[in-house]
């Protein structure tokens, strides 16, 4: 009984195997149409193409290379026993094929390719919301992120201290109605003009990092605007420094200019890496506890970048995985997010969007290493983070909220149609370009319905393209596109 029942086990064993092992002869190339189809849907490619590529993964290529070697076979009359039989000898010209075919997309073109299937793998489902759809996207896009879990593959930055653990949730921010102050217990976003203690400060008591703090810190009671002094004393200090930023860019760090809190206070300028750690030493050194923390930034253009300003949408080149550094800071027991870099006045405006920035929307465009420094309740994933749409924390001091769409990149046929709820009136205008293009270029203005649900079309030519929008306050009189504040962009491929 037994001995029987053995056999039966292995019988069942081995058909299983059997099963598994015929299997791959599927799945693999499935996997392999799967990553060339996103990738043409990334990069607004002919899925025709990707088809012809699927096809050639299986069936034609490991097909046809059988049926050659039986034709050889026949012809030199080959009389030894076949040690395969014709179903394994096709599995595994199948295996080898994509293997082949998969590899070399590793290494030519494996961020690219993790990056596609992370925001583009459920392509085929693009107008599709009923309950099939949304489970097999779901599925797709969390087997996607599995693949595209990065690390800061440099660490020129350095590692952000330890993160809580105990994650108090910040209360989200409601819009102001017109003449009301903001309701967010930190007061987001606070007036932007430099603390009058900080820009009256006689150049006696700058002398050091440590005599800087203890200046505002005997001056300014109120933790929380003392940090707003360390905040305004760090971006009306620094200037940023664009030549260390193109070192860096090109891997030159043995000649970039050191980024520790003394080096930049000293030398008045540096990057991300030195107005987070001037904010470190000046938070010490007033009796405030602020953290360090890195990870990554996104702009519009398709890819996590190295760039840190904002604004500058020239300096930002194609170095995949390298981050950006910022800060957080406690108070009464609350952690809060400040990005003084990224509210450094470059265009001689003064900013406060960074300074206890809501976490829920300062995950709109950067991406901690560690999850906890999210501050969210239940973090993001990297997959999500490159989905979503690329918006600034500017839509809620505006009350914006977007409806529709709800990833960062969409293909649309000749008419991309993005709405906004806007309660409170903002003014909207938006423009398109093409990806990769200047503002400068010629762009295709887009047509702004405005209501309470504002809706932006845009009318576009066969072709990929970046639709940048911006917006102000209702009651404000300013005029033009760029005379507005940048709230967002969505990548379109328009056919």
């Amino acid at each position: 009984m037994a001995s029987r029942a053995g056999t039966v086990a292995l019988l069942v064993g081995k058909s299983v195997l059997r099963v598994v092992w015929i299997s791959t002869m599927v799945l693999t190339p499935l996997f392999g149409f799967w990553l060339a189809s996103s990738l043409a849907a990334y990069n607004n490619a002919s899925q025709w193409l990707s088809l012809l590529v699927g096809l050639l993964l299986f069936p034609i290529l490991p097909v046809g290379w059988d049926l050659f070697y039986v034709w050889r076979q026949k012809r030199k009359q080959w009389t030894s026993p076949a040690i395969l039989t014709g179903i394994d000898r096709l599995v595994l010209r199948t295996l080898i094929i994509n293997g082949l075919f998969l590899g070399g997309m590793m290494w030519k073109a494996k961020d690219e390719s993790f990056r596609a299937i992370a925001v583009r793998g459920d392509w085929m489902f693009d107008g599709y919301n009923g309950p099939i759809a949304s489970a097999v996207r779901s599925m797709l896009l969390d087997f996607a992120d599995r693949f595209d879990k990065r690390t800061v593959v440099d660490n020129h930055y350095g590692k952000s201290d330890q993160a809580p653990t105990d994650i108090k949730p910040v209360e989200d921010t409601p819009a102001p109605a017109a003449g009301e102050q903001p309701t967010h217990p930190m007061g987001w976003p606070l007036p932007v003009a430099f603390d009058p203690i900080v820009t009256a400060m006689p150049d006696s008591e700058q002398a050091t990092i440590e005599s800087v703090g203890a200046y505002l810190a005997a001056r300014i009671p109120d933790k929380k605007l003392l940090v707003k002094a360390i905040h305004d004393y760090v971006v009306n200090r620094l200037h940023y420094d664009y030549d260390a930023l193109k070192l860096i860019e090109a891997g030159d760090y043995e000649n970039t200019p050191a980024q520790t809190a003394e080096a930049v206070f000293a030398a008045r300028t540096g990057v991300c890496e030195g107005y987070a750690r001037l904010m470190v030493a000046l938070g010490k050194a007033a009796g405030v506890e602020i953290a360090y923390v890195t990870g990554y930034i996104r702009d519009s253009r398709r890819r996590i970048t190295i760039s840190d300003d904002p604004w500058d949408t020239s300096s930002r080149e194609a170095l995949e995985g390298v981050g950006h550094a910022w800060n957080a800071v406690k108070l009464d027991g609350q952690w809060h997010l400040i990005d003084a870099t990224w509210d450094d006045p470059t265009k001689g405006t003064n900013k406060t969007t960074y300074l206890f920035v809501p976490p829920k929307l300062m995950a709109l465009n950067h991406f901690p290493e560690d999850a906890n420094w999210q501050l969210l309740p239940s973090p993001i994933s990297l997959g999500d983070f490159v989905r979503q749409p690329m918006l600034s924390p500017r839509i809620g001091e505006l009350g914006l909220s977007l409806v529709a769409p709800t990833r960062s990149q969409i293909t649309v046929d000749g008419t991309a149609t993005i709405v906004f709820d806007n309660p409170h009136g903002a003014e909207v205008v938006a423009e398109a370009h093409r990806d990769g293009s200047s503002r400068d270029a010629d762009g295709v203005r887009c047509n702004v319905a405005k209501g309470t649900r504002t809706t932006i079309t845009c009318n576009l030519p066969e072709g990929e393209y970046e639709v940048e929008m911006f917006a102000t306050a209702a009651s404000n009189t300013r005029s033009g596109a760029y005379s507005l504040d940048y709230v967002g962009s969505i990548l379109v491929n328009s056919h």
